[in-house]
């Protein structure tokens, strides 16, 4: 056997740093991305629900408008209705959208998707969920249990 050298087990130690340092500054770009991705979409979100916000900004028919069941509500109560339940679904899209970037935690995450089906369960007001959802937002939709089928 040949008798290696302190330098050549210094040179090693050194490659295997930098190669750790490599992997450990590819996760953190990683991480950066993910969070970026988060950000973008937040803003998109929050650009959203101040333009269908702002229609409802003084509202005094807000709380009769969800408080009230739907059959004894005033055509311009529905309306209103109508304008929450779309903020509701972008707020919601986004959730989802933030779960799957592993930004939101398990029980934030139990809690909103009982705000997912409590949305989607309000048969007459479904037709307001993104028309053009997130795909793995339609598809966590499509999963939910259908209590609106005849």
């Amino acid at each position: 056997m040949k008798k290696v050298s302190i330098d050549v087990w210094i040179q090693l130690l050194g490659m295997i740093g930098v190669l750790g340092g490599l992997v450990f500054v590819g996760l953190e770009m990683r991480q950066s991305q993910i969070i970026a991705l988060g950000a973008q979409q937040q803003a998109r979100t929050e650009m959203q629900g101040e333009l269908w916000g702002a229609a409802l900004e003084g509202e005094v028919e807000l709380h009769a408008a969800m408080t009230i069941p739907w059959a004894a509500l005033s055509d311009y109560q529905k309306n209103v209705r109508e304008q929450v339940q779309r903020y509701f679904w972008i707020m919601l899209e986004n959730n989802h959208y933030q779960h799957e970037l592993g930004l939101i935690n398990t029980e934030l995450w139990d809690q909103i998707k009982g705000r997912i089906s409590g949305r989607w369960s309000e048969c007459h007001l479904r037709h307001m969920a993104p028309a053009t959802p997130l795909s793995s937002f339609r598809d966590y939709l499509d999963n939910l249990p259908d209590n609106c089928a005849d």
